[in-house]
């Protein structure tokens, strides 16, 4: 159980590292999440919960990052 939490935040951390490129870090980290974890989930022989595990996490990212950002924007930040 222990290295799976390391091996996730570690996938976690190289998502965000990507994201400080593409000045999205979030949103780029739970893409790369997601896609690890659909390939996880696809390795169970069911395709089809890959993807939706990657389409959930994914929107997921996205939907958290755009009310950080309009929060943000509420704020005056």
């Amino acid at each position: 159980m222990m290295l799976g939490i390391v091996l996730f935040g570690a996938v976690f951390l190289v998502g965000l590292a990507l994201g400080t490129v593409t000045r999205r870090p979030l949103v780029t980290a739970s893409i790369v999440v997601a896609a690890f974890v659909a390939l996880l989930v696809a390795q169970t022989h069911e395709p089809s919960a890959g993807f939706a595990a990657f389409a959930l996490i994914a929107v997921a990212g996205l939907v958290v990052d755009s009310v950080r950002e309009t929060v943000g924007i509420l704020l005056g930040r």
